[in-house]
């Protein structure tokens, strides 16, 4: 069969002319097969590749048309580099307000304590006053405060509602503690009392507050320096401990409340043993007599201990009474004051002993104004607040330099904590 023939088909129709393949960089039309043996058709146009296009006119093959451009979107690439850091951990700071927070939740918690165990007044009245409250009622707020407090120092990631409960407390706390800074200043406006140091005890418990609020709500994830945050906290702890006497000695030591009262009780200390008075004992002796010439007690009540000779303090104490001009018959001795207590103590029994006699012009019939050093009247305060004692203090003369005080307060830190904690202390065998 000759192969220039175009085959036959076997339905009768002519059969579809075969295209050769166009060559690549061809420009003319592919003939068929039926044009070669010489027909009469025509040649069919060679379709155009798809993605190409060609110009009328060109010599040239077709071209290839530049990919659509879409709108350019940005693209997130993954992070390849080093591994980031967790976000929130917990900072360094929010110990310290776990610290303040364990010392004030502490405090409160031993004056509860005391309270209920002996039945005796409050001994922190002078910042925080729930005496107009009823004892239950009193009982109840320094309970609830104390665990607040504790809870956040123990557990500092609250939960929302917890936190929002313990806020309100402390806020509540904040309002009875600014209550007694507005009566201070009030009585310093007033001229009622007088201080060379104004400044109230109760603003620094109102910063140590709001240490312990912004701590609280500072939201933190779990800290990695957990040693770090102990050591932190405890440090703060005993720095609470040191400070917190010595802001009572400067603040409510050196502020005089002087005002009418039964008797002036001027504290002993130590005197030579040749009779001579020290230098502190002259100072407070001086305030006492002055105080006396102003009318503002009847009686000036000296009690003290032994001497370091032969002469007893409080018979040095009347020598300088006596040459002041004071009265043979308005003077009191105690010669058992052994201690602090033991002075207030013997106070206590000499009014109870005295009431029916006491002068109806006084303010009350167990007030006094007790007389002594600036650092040693936070704890005679403090007695007298425990043995129920009406007592206004005012500080004695200070001659001589702060520094020459430096061992005085060192001991009065830790007689005042000793005093706190003596009504826990299992009593011991009298001698």
């Amino acid at each position: 069969m000759d192969s220039s023939r175009a085959p036959h088909s076997t339905s009768g129709r002519p059969s579809r002319p075969l295209v050769r393949p166009q060559s690549s960089g061809a420009s003319r039309p592919t003939k068929s097969l039926a044009s070669s043996s010489g027909g009469t058709g025509t040649a069919a146009p060679a379709r155009p590749r798809r993605g190409s296009s060609t110009s009328p006119g060109s010599s040239t093959g077709p071209r290839r048309t530049p990919p659509r451009r879409e709108a350019s979107r940005p693209r997130v690439q993954p992070y390849l580099g080093e591994p980031l850091p967790e976000f929130d951990s917990a900072p360094a700071w929010p110990a310290i307000s776990r610290g303040v927070a364990f010392f004030l939740g502490s405090l409160l918690l031993l004056n509860l304590g005391i309270q209920i165990k002996t039945g005796s007044g409050s001994t922190i009245d002078w910042w925080l006053n729930l005496s107009w409250l009823p004892p239950q009622q009193a009982h109840g707020i320094l309970g609830v405060s104390a665990a607040t407090l504790l809870l956040f120092a123990i557990k500092p990631t609250l939960p929302g509602p917890i936190r929002l409960l313990s806020s309100i407390v402390l806020l509540g706390c904040a309002g009875l503690v600014g209550y007694t800074t507005y009566q201070y200043y009030l009585a310093l406006h007033l001229k009622q009392i007088h201080s060379n140091f104004p400044v109230a005890f109760s603003l620094h418990i109102l910063a140590m507050l709001a240490v312990v609020f912004a701590g609280m709500w500072k939201t933190y994830g779990t800290s990695k320096a957990p040693f770090r945050d102990f050591m932190l906290g405890f440090f703060t702890f005993i720095l609470c401990i040191a400070a917190f006497p010595i802001a009572q000695m400067f603040c409510y030591g050196r502020t005089d409340y002087r005002q009418p009262a039964n008797a002036i009780v001027v504290f002993g200390c130590r005197a030579d043993a040749d009779g001579t008075a020290s230098l502190s004992l002259r100072n407070r002796m001086s305030t006492g007599i002055e105080l006396f010439k102003a009318g503002l007690a009847p009686a000036l009540i000296l009690s003290g201990g032994p001497g370091e000779g032969d002469v007893h303090e409080t018979e040095a104490m009347k020598q300088i009474a006596l040459e002041a001009g004071i009265p043979a018959t308005a003077i009191i001795l105690d010669e058992k004051g052994w201690s602090t207590s033991d002075t207030l103590s013997n106070i206590k029994q000499h009014f109870m002993a005295t009431a029916g006699g006491a002068d109806a012009s006084t303010e009350s019939p167990q007030s006094i104004l007790a007389v002594s050093n600036f650092y040693h009247l936070p704890r005679i305060q403090m007695i007298a607040d425990r043995e129920e004692l009406a007592c206004h203090t005012v500080p004695a003369a200070e001659t001589s330099p702060l520094e020459k005080h430096a061992v005085n307060l060192g001991r009065e830190i830790a007689a005042l904590w000793w005093y706190q904690i003596e009504p826990l202390v299992p009593a011991t065998v009298e001698q």
